[in-house]
């Protein structure tokens, strides 16, 4: 059992759930959770032997299903990098981490910008910001070129990344309906939204607690002034 289906488990049986009640609770958000998905986070190991490995919008639902921190979540499943030697302070919303100076991060990192233009080269050095630590096993996953990170402006995608929070994205994997993305449009800097596509348009949307908000649209006979830089792969609070 991993770190992240023992917590899960703790947390289910205490609250005397079953892993189907929850599968069904899961049906109201865009990345519903089936009851063996559940499982076998839980138990650690899949049908097949091997270890699952939920994405971040598979984790976002379960945080919501189960009423945990979503953070937490991705530090269990290995995306979020983890300080050692930390304090864990309760708040409202939940536990925040407050690192003791001299703690240890990730060994490595990569450049968090912030902002990037169409006008000026993709990446340009005089927008980075700062740095932000990346664990071994995203870098394996995703290889460290192909990775870069935005810190992220206004409160359009509030729903899944908080104003101010750093987003890491992968620049070459591949983009499926309902993926978060960085994306420069109609030659401004980037934003960050979500991906659609249907047989007459793209759509880049908002996904946010304020309803002001509106996708942008272009439809399929219509010039396709937009760029998709990268795919979203977890946001931390961790300072630059």
């Amino acid at each position: 059992m991993t770190d992240l289906g023992r917590y899960l488990s703790e947390i289910r049986n205490k609250r005397h759930l079953s892993l189907r009640d929850l599968a069904k609770q899961s049906e109201i958000y865009d990345v519903p959770i089936s009851h063996s998905t559940l499982w076998a986070i839980e138990k650690g190991k899949n049908s097949r032997g091997n270890v699952p490995h939920p994405s971040p919008n598979q984790l976002k639902t379960i945080s919501n299903v189960y009423h945990v921190n979503y953070e937490k979540l991705m530090e269990l499943a290995g995306y979020a990098p983890v300080p050692q030697n930390v304090r864990v302070h309760p708040t409202s919303d939940g536990a925040k981490v407050t690192a003791d100076v001299g703690f240890e991060l990730a060994k490595q990192s990569i450049p968090v910008y912030g902002t990037i233009h169409a006008g000026e080269p993709t990446f340009a050095d005089q927008y980075i910001i700062g740095e932000t630590p990346i664990t071994d096993k995203i870098i394996d996953d995703y290889g460290k070129d192909n990775l870069f990170a935005l810190q992220v402006k206004g409160d359009s995608m509030s729903r899944a990344v908080l104003p101010g929070y750093v987003a890491v994205f992968s620049k070459d994997a591949n983009i499926e309906n309902g993926d978060i993305v960085a994306v420069l449009i109609d030659g401004d800097e980037a934003a960050i939204k979500r991906f659609r596509k249907t047989s007459r348009a793209v759509m880049f949307e908002p996904d946010s607690f304020n309803p002001i908000y509106q996708p942008i649209i272009f439809a399929r006979d219509q010039d396709q002034d937009y760029r998709i830089l990268g795919k979203f792969i977890y946001a931390t609070s961790m300072p630059i």
